[in-house]
């Protein structure tokens, strides 16, 4: 099954073609990234990425104490298959278990200016929140991502600074929950093991409509015309990946498309 992710690349790439229409000729790809790109063949680290319309990755975790753990890696489909959806070989990975409460981040600066208009797509997969180990923190975990003005990078703590825009999956929600201009707002999308694309469309600088597409079946669900949190105005600027202890089964993303309608 092709995902949204080379659906979108195939449209932008037949625009070299005179025989397709006009609406693709109006599609331009501006900034791209996935795990497989030969830039990640050492590893998935500090600093690298810093390309294609992105700056460099920021990782970072807490873990206290003996027997708590957290942190990143590239995951592979050889030794997690059930990544298959998001990739033909690695992705990345946030993990976050233990006795205490762990957590683990990712951050990512967006080099190119988000305009009103453009689409920025990537894709995510999350399997249940269960314990590792018995002994495990039974504190409620989430995973999500958070769309930020700013390129805070700091500490886990810093997740939300600059926040205009939050979708993450907490333990004991049946659906997938929201933060923006509302506090906090169910949106009806069962939490789901399938892998998702997340499609955000900046509307104006305090608008946006945000596609949600599962993967497997397709469905799509549409949040138009929301309104952003955080200051008015300001643009979005980076990413925050989080696991905050999960459990068990990791945080997964792949698959990063900023694509730009030119007139």
């Amino acid at each position: 099954m092709t995902s949204p992710f080379w659906r979108r690349l195939i449209s932008a790439s037949l625009a070299l073609f005179p025989c397709v229409s006009a609406q693709a000729l109006t599609q331009l790809n501006v900034g791209e990234d996935q795990a497989n790109q030969g830039m990640y063949h050492g590893g998935w680290n500090v600093g690298s990425g810093g390309d294609n319309g992105f700056f460099a990755w920021k990782m970072v975790s807490q873990a206290e104490g003996e027997g708590s753990f957290a942190g990143h890696y590239l995951g592979t489909v050889a030794e997690q298959p059930e990544v298959a959806p998001i990739t033909t070989d690695r992705v990345f990975a946030l993990f976050a278990n233990g006795k205490s409460f762990a957590e683990s981040a990712a951050f990512r600066g967006i080099a190119i200016p988000l305009e009103p208009g453009d689409n920025f797509t990537f894709e995510i997969l999350h399997g249940p929140f269960e314990p590792k180990d018995e002994q495990d923190d039974p504190a409620p975990g989430e995973v999500g991502v958070t769309y930020r003005t700013g390129q805070a990078d700091g500490s886990v703590g810093e997740i939300d600074l600059g926040a205009r825009l939050r979708f993450f999956a907490r333990e004991g929600a049946a659906n997938y929950l929201i933060k923006d201009r509302e506090q906090e707002f169910d949106t009806g999308i069962p939490i789901t093991q399938e892998a998702l694309a997340l499609t955000l469309t900046l509307v104006d600088a305090d608008t946006y409509d945000l596609e949600v597409i599962n993967l497997r079946d397709q469905s799509v669900n549409l949040l138009a015309g929301r309104k952003f949190g955080g200051e008015a105005g300001t643009p979005v600027q980076s990413l925050a990946f989080f696991n905050r202890h999960a459990g068990r089964h990791d945080f997964y993303f792949n698959n990063f498309q900023l694509s730009r309608t030119i007139e």
